[in-house]
């Protein structure tokens, strides 16, 4: 994943990310997971979706359709 990727969801469920992924790969908007375990406790780490900046707006746009960003 290139440096200028935009963060456009996080949670601590992975599989909720995974589903946002998932939502995304279905509209046409490519996206990328970065999991980021916590050192001491694996289990409480974030997991992080990004896409390309010039998609960012778009797959916001898109997850908050289906009720996934706040």
């Amino acid at each position: 994943m290139k440096e200028n990727w935009i963060k456009i969801y996080s949670s601590q469920d992975l599989v909720k990310v995974k589903i946002a992924e998932d939502v995304l790969k279905q509209n046409g908007i490519e996206s990328h997971i970065l999991n980021k375990p916590d050192s001491m406790l694996p289990m409480l780490g974030e997991a992080e979706l990004y896409t390309l900046p010039e998609k960012a707006e778009a797959a916001r746009k898109v997850l908050q359709e289906n009720d996934m960003l706040d």
